[in-house]
């Protein structure tokens, strides 16, 4: 009786179930696949030179028959990228490295590549860490640009953050400059708040930098602080903690997209709550901050971001 918690054996389909083929390609698990020399040889400086060297060993009277390491899934997946007839079928960006591993890797067809970078490009927004180790593996540097920066968004440095399978075919040295590369882009939208002299002057802020008339500035409030970075200017407690949140957060996931998409509103609702007991600020300050952020705050973080250089050549180094 079989077992019912066994899968079912793996049946190749069309365009490899046979009769049709010269050649008969026996994966590690015993599944025959009915190919042409003439495509493999076409496709494969490998397979040409297997073929013309010598024959493939025979346990047929009609096919020779040639020993696969790789299983039935692999090898019906890796045939389907290239074959005539066939139609690509990949679920993952690990499916898709395997396949890259196997026929570009081990079988030398180069031409894939393009094909490849088509696919991958398809994973970038969704996995941008598991496309990286592909295009680093495979040396795609104008992939592994794009990617890197998408990684951006990514909480790297977070101790639960796992790291996808694939990299286990990418330089663990790969991994450790793109860590450098997240670091300095962090202290990059950290800087923007140790450092506030891009500001413009509280005269031509609007009032977010009020200094004599609100009860919140350093000549009623001892809570009160001066700006770092500018000529003696200061500001209330709650927006110097503001910013200083606002940044740290950024400093996460620095990437100058994701200052656009994350989600302050928390902060925001705690810095115009403290805003709230003073009476001058209390109706100015929503409308006033909320355009610092949006015109001068975020645009500059992601300004100081994008200034932080990728190097390839390292990114790249064995």
């Amino acid at each position: 009786m079989p077992d019912a918690t066994m899968p079912p054996p793996f049946v190749p389909r069309a365009p490899f179930q046979g009769p049709a083929g010269d050649v008969i390609l026996r994966s590690s698990d015993g599944i025959d696949f009915y190919v042409y020399r003439i495509v493999l040889s076409l496709a494969s400086p490998i397979f040409e030179h297997m073929f013309s060297s010598s024959q493939p060993h025979s346990e047929s009277d009609t096919l020779p028959v040639v020993s696969m390491a790789e299983s039935a899934i692999i090898l019906d997946r890796s045939l389907r990228f290239f074959y005539p007839g066939a139609e690509p079928v990949i679920a993952s960006v690990d499916q898709l490295c395997d396949i890259l591993e196997l026929l570009v890797g081990k079988y030398d067809m180069q031409f894939l590549a393009p094909l490849g970078k088509g696919f991958l490009r398809g994973y970038i927004d969704d996995e941008p860490l598991a496309c990286l180790a592909v295009a680093v593996s495979r040396g795609w540097q104008d992939i592994a640009r794009t990617v890197a920066r998408k990684c951006l968004s990514l909480p790297l440095f977070t101790p639960t953050y796992k790291l996808p399978d694939v990299w286990k075919y990418a330089p663990a040295a790969a991994y450790y400059h793109l860590l450098q590369y997240h670091y300095r882009c962090g202290e990059a939208a950290r800087a923007s708040w140790r450092n506030l002299s891009w500001v413009n002057s509280p005269e031509s802020s609007e009032g977010i930098w009020e200094t004599q008339s609100c009860k919140c500035t350093p000549y009623y409030l001892e809570g009160s602080r001066k700006l770092p970075g500018t000529k003696g200017y200061g500001a209330s407690a709650w927006l110097i903690e503001y910013l200083q949140a606002s940044a740290e957060m950024a400093a996460i996931t620095p990437s100058p997209a994701m200052v656009n998409m994350l989600d302050d509103r928390s902060l925001v609702s705690k810095a115009l709550q403290s805003a709230n007991n003073c009476a001058d600020c209390k109706y100015r300050m929503p409308k006033v901050l909320r355009e610092f952020i949006s015109t001068q705050w975020w645009p500059h973080i992601k300004s100081e971001i994008a200034k932080v250089e990728l190097d390839l050549e390292i990114l790249f180094s064995q």
